[in-house]
């Protein structure tokens, strides 16, 4: 919406939207605890997850208007040329095309997501409940300093998902993150 179509104040919405990157994301956390007591998801994993699902979506705004935008014009009028309506322009141009892009913005947003620590500990309190990054976390304050094989053997075992995932999408994270970088 905001790199094809034209609307009044469409920068001015565009660059406030932006402007929430600008806000560090431990400065959200109260406001988020305060919306997932309310909600009645503390301890929940829905609570755990629907605020990280929410914070990621402004950096992938700006990605996918940044994409959009620099697709050919060309492409779009030559599918109204052609009798397509916006539903068909988007279906069947639009979202294919941006297939490895939306791949690039899932693999950024679940990295982020499994690697988070300090929401999972403001809002989780059973053990069975929190992920992986606490759990190392507890389980490297068990070792002592010199104890650093099972501190290893539990950060390689952690990170097993994180490989496998980017192995599935390496083809088209590469071709996300470099088709802003080159234009033909």
């Amino acid at each position: 919406m905001f790199a094809r179509y034209s609307f009044p104040g469409k920068e001015i919405l565009f660059y406030l939207i932006l402007g929430v990157l600008m806000v560090p994301p431990v400065l959200m956390l109260i406001p988020q605890f305060l919306v997932v007591r309310w909600f009645g998801l503390l301890d929940t994993r829905a609570g755990l997850l629907l605020p990280m699902i929410a914070g990621g979506q402004v950096f992938s705004i700006f990605i996918l208007r940044t994409f959009f935008a620099g697709l050919p014009e060309e492409l779009f009028e030559a599918a109204r040329i052609d009798g397509a309506n916006h539903f068909q322009l988007y279906s069947q141009i639009a979202i294919p095309l941006s297939f490895p892009i939306v791949v690039t913005i899932f693999m950024l947003n679940f990295v982020g997501t499994w690697n988070e620590i300090i929401w999972p500990l403001v809002v989780l309190s059973r053990e069975e409940l929190k992920p992986v990054t606490t759990g190392l976390l507890t389980f490297q304050g068990q070792f002592t300093v010199t104890s650093y094989g099972p501190m290893f053997a539990g950060y390689v075992l952690a990170s097993v998902p994180l490989v496998v995932v980017f192995l599935f999408c390496m083809k088209y994270y590469i071709t996300g993150i470099t088709s802003g970088a080159l234009k033909i």
